[in-house]
């Protein structure tokens, strides 16, 4: 790590890589990113420091890190896997239904994006299948924060507030139980 003979790093860094050690293999890939800016394998270096922080379950950083590869090196034969890889590490930091969604409506927005630039590619119904997760957890977010009203007695706010869901969503998963409580209240 402390050597500045970048070809010794880079064997270094692909031989912890192969062997499944993750984290010396970013900080590696990390040290290399600065010595190998602007060669041929500058691509390379920065595409595997994001892949062995993702392996490495570093999402928040991995995704960084694909998305400045993927920013930087557009038409590198990495740009297609970085970017889904980006999207699975927006996915995997989304929130449970009941905290701050602003994680995934940005994953959600990274999901669409791929599924228009990559119609034909094989990731696509992974894609689909984590779209509707996401929309699965926005709907029950926004009928469990009606309800809410409901269990607290306050009918008029809860009838306001499910009809304001269904305004927004009209297709909520929830809708026969959100009619049922609009009636109710």
């Amino acid at each position: 790590l402390n050597s500045n003979d970048v070809d010794a790093k880079y064997k270094a860094a692909f031989e912890y890589f192969e062997l499944g050690k993750y984290g010396k293999s970013a900080a590696l890939f990390e040290s290399l990113s600065m010595l190998t800016e602007g060669t041929a394998k500058d691509d390379t270096v920065k595409y595997y420091w994001g892949l062995s922080n993702y392996n490495s379950k570093d999402f928040y950083t991995a995704e960084t890190n694909f998305e400045q590869f993927v920013s930087s090196y557009p038409r590198s034969p990495f740009a297609s896997e970085a970017r889904y890889l980006r999207l699975d590490c927006l996915y995997l930091q989304t929130l449970r239904y009941e905290l701050d969604q602003t994680p995934t409506y940005k994953a959600m927005n990274a999901i669409s994006e791929y599924i228009i630039d990559y119609p034909e590619s094989e990731r696509i119904p992974s894609c689909r299948e984590m779209l509707s997760e996401l929309g699965e957890r926005l709907d029950r977010k926004a009928y469990e924060n009606a309800k809410l009203y409901y269990k607290m007695e306050d009918y008029l706010a809860s009838r306001v507030a499910f009809r304001n869901v269904l305004k927004d969503d009209a297709e909520n998963m929830y809708r026969e139980d959100i009619l049922y409580y609009i009636a109710m209240s």
